[in-house]
């Protein structure tokens, strides 16, 4: 595996340093499949949903998460 360094703006750096060690994983996970030749935009945004559906994420605890950022 190699290592990839991407600017991102430091709140963006802070908050995957306090994220668990699995959803690290997760993030560069979706990170690879979003560059991936193979996989398109909506192939990464249907993986993403299903994940999240997964985990019990519905479309009210959604919208919560959303209102509750500025």
């Amino acid at each position: 595996m190699t290592i990839l360094q991407l600017p991102v703006p430091e709140t963006t750096a802070e908050r995957f340093r306090a994220l668990s060690e699995q959803q690290q994983t997760f993030v560069s996970q979706l990170v690879t499949d979003c560059l991936s030749e193979s996989s398109s935009l909506t192939q990464v945004m249907d993986y993403i949903s299903f994940k999240a559906a997964q985990r019990g994420l519905t479309p009210e605890i959604l919208q919560e998460l959303l209102s509750s950022h500025p």
